[in-house]
């Protein structure tokens, strides 16, 4: 189970900090000693510590900085597992949040108890409590008057999206969408207004990030605004070159166009890397964080320039395989498919355009299957487990041990009706590089003699087109070969 005792702290002391920053000294070491009598509390008797802290509120039930204290208790309980009160416990602090949204400290509080809340639904796998929290949070924060001051739109866009993707995940595609299209108009208004601000355009950017992360409920629309993303957040920098915030908004945006999003065209993901590393060198001079994302870029470079040119591969004998485990499959070697033509497949569970092949995969397996031909899959460990529940697989944050990550693989593949073999190859494998992969997916295709006939980045029609066309050709031609009489004296 993941560790929750980090990350509710850190949301607990934002908390804090915003609660009792103007409170007097005397009010704050106060608060302290209660905090500590707490925790001694829920060391020793957890049921006794939630009694101890409903008796404190019940005495004083506006005080911010006793309700604020339910957070702790609520990442205990989730801490062993007792969700119902977790939930409980969480929901309290909305309440409270909630009575109180005209504070500002209260507009981000409900964000962070619901982000808190979906801890628990992770953990759990029931997100009641979590959609109806979702939907008060919203509501309370959207209804704020012109009295209340401005709405505060980073709760309200984060809101939105995590709205928008539960729809989703329960088949409300088109409202979902409406939600998420009526939010990203109202920001774009505002930032194409003498209204825009630095805040109002990291806004802007966090949604989009939000909504192109790979999380449950943004399948319809992800590949729809990682462009969109990109954009903005170049306009963002230059509008304002001194945020830090957007400075990291921008580096961690390029490294995911770099490594993760936009994988189809090697030659632009060079350009990228180049263009990028020049706007980049003179930020990380004082910013931290973008250093170690520029880094992390040129370690990527490095690692394309290791790759083999496509050029070398055809017409010469495949590189040798280099196999960790097999899933749909049991025992084979690269010798059990001796004499086959073989399209071999770097692809990635997490990789959009790559489950877009799918359907031509199965199509061409379908085809060919019995005249000589198959299909190898090939990705490596990404320590993403599967849910049962909606059918979906998804990145851990815990340790995913080999074997469970290959159970989670044939699961993938069973739901996305995948029946060929799929390699995983070892961590630090040098593999895709001797392939010549930049970008995924990757095919490779291997003639009957084992010689690279074929090689094809991308997932377009178009590709597929061409990959079809040359299976085609390779399968027709073994099977002249053995159709062919012999040749006398043989």
């Amino acid at each position: 189970m993941r560790n929750h005792r980090f990350l509710p702290v850190a949301l607990f002391a934002l908390l804090l900090g915003g609660l009792t920053c103007c409170a007097q000294e005397s009010d704050l070491e106060a608060f302290r000693k209660l905090h500590n009598e707490l925790r001694q509390r829920m060391d020793q008797d957890l049921a006794g510590a939630s009694e101890y802290l409903e008796s404190q509120i019940a005495a004083a039930p506006e005080s911010a900085d006793l309700n604020v204290l339910r957070h702790s208790l609520a990442t205990r309980f989730l801490e062993q597992r007792d969700y119902k009160n977790a939930n409980a416990q969480f929901e309290k602090l909305l309440d409270f949040q909630i009575k109180h949204v005209d504070q500002s400290e209260n507009q981000y509080g409900i964000w962070m108890t619901v982000q808190s809340l979906r801890d628990v639904a992770n953990a759990s796998r029931d997100t009641t409590a979590l959609e109806q929290a979702v939907d008060r949070g919203f509501a309370a924060i959207k209804t704020l008057n012109s009295n209340q001051g401005a709405k505060p739109l980073g709760p309200l866009t984060q809101l939105a999206v995590l709205k928008a993707q539960l729809m989703a995940s329960d088949g409300k595609e088109e409202d979902a969408k409406a939600i998420v299209q009526s939010q990203l108009e109202q920001l774009t208004k505002i930032n194409d207004s003498d209204e825009s601000s630095e805040q109002t355009m990291q806004a802007l950017v966090r949604m989009l990030t939000a909504l192109t992360s790979p999380v449950r409920g943004n399948d319809s629309w992800r590949d729809e605004y990682v462009d969109r993303l990109d954009e903005v957040v170049s306009t963002a920098i230059e509008r304002y070159p001194d945020s830090v915030l957007l400075q990291n908004d921008y580096a961690t945006t390029q490294l995911l166009m770099i490594t993760r999003w936009r994988q189809d065209d090697p030659k632009a993901t060079e350009e990228r890397i180049d263009r990028v590393t020049e706007k980049l060198d003179s930020i990380a001079l004082k910013n931290q964080s973008v250093a170690a994302t520029l880094r992390r870029i040129r370690l990527h470079k490095e690692r394309m320039a290791a790759v083999k040119p496509v050029a070398t591969l055809v017409g010469k004998p495949a590189p040798d395989w280099e196999i960790d485990a097999w899933v749909n499959a049991v025992g084979l070697t690269r010798d059990s498919f001796k004499g086959k033509v073989v399209l071999i497949d770097f692809w990635a569970i997490w990789c959009g355009p790559c489950i877009a092949t799918f359907p031509h995969l199965r199509e061409w397996r379908e085809e060919f299957g019995d005249q000589g031909f198959e299909i190898v899959g090939v990705t490596q460990y990404y320590n993403y487990q599967w849910d049962e529940e909606i059918k979906r697989a998804a990145r851990s944050d815990e340790d995913v041990s080999a074997d469970e990550e290959r159970q989670a693989l044939a699961k993938f593949l069973e739901h996305n009706q995948l029946a060929h073999p799929v390699m995983v190859t070892p961590k630090e494998s040098k593999m895709g590089g001797e392939y010549g992969v930049r970008g995924i997916p990757h095919v490779v295709l291997i003639d009957g003699d084992g010689v690279v006939q074929l090689v094809k980045t991308g997932a377009g029609e178009q590709t597929a087109k061409e990959i079809h066309a040359k299976i085609k050709e390779l399968v027709e031609a073994a099977g002249s070969e053995v159709d062919a009489p012999a040749k006398p004296g043989n």
